[in-house]
């Protein structure tokens, strides 16, 4: 019966000369340790865990990072009432009072809170496919290029959504069942694309440095 055993474990142990085995990653160099890798890179894709390098780099991967961790707790929270909402008006005939009310206004705003550290992380979807092959600097061009645009977007959606509040205020706009100031609400968003376009525009600039050869 040992024999047996022993057979066997053999058997499961012993791996095949002619089988190839799995790639192992080499080791990073002495001058590859620590290295933080440029967002919107081929490497910073695909290590997305290293941040951004560069102090104004790290100011704004923090700032965004908090948005993003409101706007997380705003959506759990919006979840808990949505849910409490539900159960009430179910088994008790109960609902929070104007929870689609709470729900739209409180969305909004969470949701605009995550473009930024999106921006920062390289998180936006991209369509590669036909840039892969074109060399590194151009590629880093068209990079900074679209950074650049988003963060115009950024700009004008904040621009316009800061005199949509103001209009809201001056007419005096309130919801319906709560009687909330809309214009709350809105003016919330504002802040949320004012960082959505800094660090396009932070993104932008360094992309554009990696094509001046000023930064690798």
């Amino acid at each position: 019966m040992h024999a047996n055993l022993a057979s066997f474990d053999a058997t499961v142990v012993a791996v095949p000369r002619d089988v190839e085995a799995l790639p192992v990653r080499a080791a990073a160099s002495a001058g590859e340790e620590g290295l933080q890798l440029e967002p919107g890179s081929i490497e910073h894709v695909a290590h997305p865990e290293e941040l951004p390098h560069g102090p104004w780099g790290m100011r704004l991967y923090a700032v965004s990072r908090a948005f993003a961790l409101a706007g997380g707790a705003l959506f759990i929270a919006l979840i808990a009432m949505s849910l409490v909402s539900i159960v009430g008006r179910k088994l008790f005939s109960l609902p929070v009072p104007g929870d689609f009310e709470i729900l739209q206004m409180g969305a909004a705003a969470a949701a605009a809170t995550f473009f930024a550290y999106c921006q920062m992380t390289d998180g936006h979807v991209r369509v590669d496919f036909f840039t892969n092959w074109l060399p590194a600097r151009l590629r880093a061009f068209l990079d900074g290029l679209a950074a650049l645009l988003m963060s115009a977007v950024a700009l004008l959606i904040s621009w316009r959504t800061a005199v949509g509040a103001m209009a809201s205020f001056e007419s005096g706009e309130a919801s319906l069942m709560l009687g909330w100031p809309g214009w709350i609400a809105i003016a919330l968003i504002v802040p949320s694309f004012v960082l959505f376009a800094a660090t396009g525009l932070y993104i932008a600039a360094r992309r554009f440095r990696s094509v001046m050869g000023e930064a690798k």
